[in-house]
Formats: structure tokens, C-alpha cells, sequence
């Protein structure tokens, strides 16, 4: 019997920009290697591979972050018909993908440490048919042709450059500057959005740290695209600084997520699993929260790769 071959899952590769690259011109190739990156795991996510799952909702994130990047250039009604395209798959993308965070990387040493509990036991086989049912979902979804008219729509609206229609003499004038002084201005701004928060983490609620957690994310998304416009040396330790930052408030917002989760499978508050379940959690928190400090002192500390 002949194995059966493995499709990889494919990571977003680098945006290539030269330094006098216009900002029409960077947007297209931002928005251009979002759309290849996720069609290029569309074989994973239908094989079934978890990391595709993860790759595609990556690229649809970091496609809807550009678009917002470059809003200050190209208005929201110009990607409206897009965005509200993209909205409609993550709504999928977003479930299978947090399932397979939650069995996989969450509970896994849940069941390891309580292999005998049975509440958790019935849970574990409840929550793998859930899964599952996510993942047929979304199967479904990208086989739909309003994915393959999303893409195409996307694809053509590039090419086209769709968007030259609605913009005014100005705006049309502004997008033949050179990308870097936009770049420059967008980071500094994203950046004090992060940085506002810097005294009083403490004092957040859960609402307010998942707001920070969005920031942090956008801003990392942001120097990412704009990475080949600044020293290399700054750039990647600056961007390891914000994925450490990112992990920690992730990880701080996973009882949120887990939550909700238990939710749908309708797991009651006085259920053993669940209270099981959201102690271990809560203990995870705890200690996230006090390493925290030390993962925002180092962010804090980073150079920052564009000048001021």
C-alpha cells in the first residue's frame, strides 16, 4: 500500500519592497502575498492539517489588517464588498482554528494529568466530535463558490487597481509617494497605541486586554510588511519582543476563548469538568500574569527600527 503524501501547510513568506517603492505600489504587494499565502494552504486545510487551518486564518487576518493599514489611502468603501467577504470565512476560519488551539495545545495536559476523571473523559469525546463538525464546516466553506468569487474578486480588484475609481485627485496623488514616510507615520502611530497601556496593565479588565492584545497584533503585522524598509537587525529583534508580548496576552486570553468553547459544547458551571477545566486555567493565568511585567519591560526596551 502506497503511503499517503503529506501536504504541508505553507507560512507567509516575506513582503518584498524596495525603498523607493510608491505606497500604491506596496499595498498591492501586501495585499498581493496575503492572498498568496492563503491560497497556498487551501490543500492543507482541506487534507485536514491543523497548521493549514492555522495558516489560512493567518492570511485572512494579516489581509484585513493591511486593508486597514491603508485605509488612511484607500477608504473603507473601496474593500467593503472584500471585507465583508473576509468576515464571512473567518466565521468559519475562527471556530475550527480555536478547537484545534483548545484540544490540542490547552487540554492536552488536562487529560494527561486527570486520565482517569470520567466527566472529563466524556468531555474529551464530545469536544473531538465538535472538531470535527468544525472542520467539515469549514471543508464545506472553501469548496463553496462564494470562497472562489472571493478570491478571484480579490485577485481582479489588484490587478485592476478597482480602487483608482472613487479616490480624488489628492488621494490618487498621495498613493505615488514613496511608501517609507507612510510606513514611518502608521508604526509610530500603532506603536503609542500599544505603549498607552504601559502603567496600568494591572488595572485592565479582560475587555481591555483583549483590546491591547489586537494592537500589539496589528502592530506586528504592520512592521512585518514593512520589514525590508528598515534595518534587518532591528527589525527582527523588535518583532520577537511583540511575538513574546502577543504569546503572553494570548495565553492570558485563552480562559476567555475556553470559556465560550465550553459554552457551546454545554458544559454547565456545576459540571466537574468544567470546574476542573477553568481551575486549571485560571492557575495558567496567575502565572502569565506575573511574567507579564518582565515580557513588557523587554518590549519596552527595544529599539525601535524607524527613525523618532
Amino acid at each position: 500500500m502506497i503511503p499517503k503524501k503529506t501536504i504541508a501547510s505553507v507560512k507567509a513568506g516575506p513582503v518584498t519592497l524596495s525603498s523607493d517603492a510608491t505606497s500604491e505600489e506596496a499595498f498591492t504587494a501586501i495585499i498581493s502575498a496575503c492572498l498568496c499565502h492563503a491560497e497556498a494552504n487551501q490543500p492543507a486545510v482541506l487534507d485536514g492539517q491543523i497548521e493549514g487551518v492555522h495558516q489560512m486564518r493567518v492570511a485572512f487576518r494579516r489581509l484585513r489588517s493591511g486593508l486597514k493599514l491603508f485605509r488612511p489611502l484607500i477608504p473603507r468603501e473601496a474593500s467593503a464588498g472584500s471585507v465583508e467577504g473576509i468576515r464571512w470565512l473567518n466565521g468559519f476560519l475562527g471556530p475550527a482554528r480555536d478547537w484545534d488551539v483548545f484540544l490540542n495545545e490547552g487540554m492536552s495536559p488536562v487529560f494527561a494529568h486527570f486520565p482517569r476523571k470520567r466527566g472529563l473523559l466524556l468531555f474529551r469525546i464530545k469536544a473531538e466530535v465538535i472538531r470535527q463538525n468544525h472542520r467539515h464546516s469549514l471543508c464545506d466553506t472553501v469548496h463553496d463558490p462564494r470562497y472562489r468569487q472571493l478570491i478571484q474578486g480579490l485577485s481582479g480588484w489588484l490587478e485592476q487597481r478597482a480602487w483608482q475609481g472613487i479616490l480624488s485627485d489628492e488621494q490618487r496623488e498621495r498613493l505615488t509617494q514613496p511608501v517609507l514616510d507612510f510606513a514611518t507615520l502608521l508604526l509610530r502611530y500603532n506603536h503609542r497605541r500599544v505603549t498607552q497601556y504601559a502603567d496600568q496593565f494591572t488595572k485592565l479588565s479582560a475587555e481591555e486586554r483583549h483590546v491591547l492584545r489586537i494592537r500589539v497584533k496589528e502592530l506586528r503585522y504592520a512592521l512585518d510588511f514593512f520589514a525590508a524598509l528598515y534595518p534587518a537587525f532591528t527589525v527582527k529583534a523588535y518583532l520577537s519582543a511583540l511575538a513574546r508580548l502577543q504569546d503572553c496576552l494570548g495565553i492570558m486570553n485563552d480562559i476567555t476563548v475556553t470559556r465560550r468553547l465550553l459554552d457551546e459544547a454545554r458544559l454547565t458551571v456545576v459540571s466537574t469538568a468544567r470546574q476542573v477545566i477553568e481551575g486549571w486555567y485560571g492557575c495558567r493565568l496567575d502565572i502569565h500574569e506575573r511574567q507579564f511585567a518582565e515580557v513588557w519591560q523587554r518590549f519596552m526596551e527595544c529599539e525601535r527600527p524607524w527613525k523618532g
